[in-house]
């Protein structure tokens, strides 16, 4: 189900409302904005295990998307690319501010062969919950490119929204009541240690090691995909920007 950008365009959100910008490559971000209106305060700052995260968003999955059958939400490379940044995030955003997300990705019955499309959420941590509402999933655009509104994608509402074609089905946490698009995890079994004192939260920040080598990896398979010619060298190119414009 392929939607005119102008479509993706009518649903975007105020972009006035954003705080901050944590990871902008080309197509896409992640970034910090303001709590929704109406909304109960986060429990922001909070700490979320980086291991633990991506687990959690390796296990979900979407029945009725552009494949039909379930699939999963996230490619490794996606959850490589965003989930430093989402965690990172969390742990700097404030009671009154939400984490948002969009990624792009190939998905669907022909792999990495398959077009490209947009996924796009919102993360909240309250009453010991840590909350994903996503705005779209797998959602294909014209012409392979996302365009100048790329950053005002929809991440995903409290309000409801009845239009979705598609359901999340998760194998960690459970689906808020009548809603196919928002799912909740228990905090206690994804937050990190805590290494202040107590009561404090510890900032979320890869050692400069640890950032080099996830670095280093995801450029290493970014040249084995070209190399093995499952990735155009435009593709690879996209990629490898998208990665460095992150240090």
């Amino acid at each position: 189900m392929v939607l005119p950008a102008c479509s993706l365009m009518g649903a975007i959100d105020d972009d006035s409302q954003v705080v901050s910008y944590e990871y902008r490559p080309q197509f896409g971000f992640v970034r910090i904005q303001r709590i929704e209106t109406g909304a109960p305060d986060n429990a922001h700052p909070i700490n979320i295990s980086f291991d633990a995260l991506g687990q959690v968003l390796a296990s979900l999955e979407v029945e009725g998307g552009i494949s039909m059958p379930a699939e999963p939400v996230f490619t490794d490379e996606e959850l490589t690319e965003i989930v430093p940044h989402l965690a990172a995030a969390l742990a700097k955003a404030q009671p009154k501010e939400d984490v948002t997300f969009a990624v792009t990705g190939r998905h669907g019955m022909f792999g990495s062969h398959s077009s490209k499309s947009v996924t796009t959420g919102r993360l909240f941590a309250r009453d010991g919950q840590l909350s994903i509402i996503f705005g779209l999933v797998h959602q294909l655009y014209q012409g392979g490119e996302l365009g100048p509104g790329a950053p005002s994608l929809p991440p995903g509402s409290r309000s409801y929204r009845p239009d979705n074609f598609w359901r999340l089905a998760p194998k960690a946490g459970r689906l808020a009541d009548k809603r196919v698009d928002w799912v909740m995890l228990d905090t206690t079994k994804l937050q990190a240690p805590n290494t202040g004192h107590a009561g404090a939260t510890a900032p979320v920040t890869p050692t400069a090691d640890g950032r080099y080598r996830e670095i280093e990896s995801r450029l290493s398979v970014l040249s084995r995909l070209k190399a093995d010619g499952l990735i155009t060298g435009e593709e690879y190119s996209e990629r490898r920007r998208a990665i460095l414009q992150g240090l």
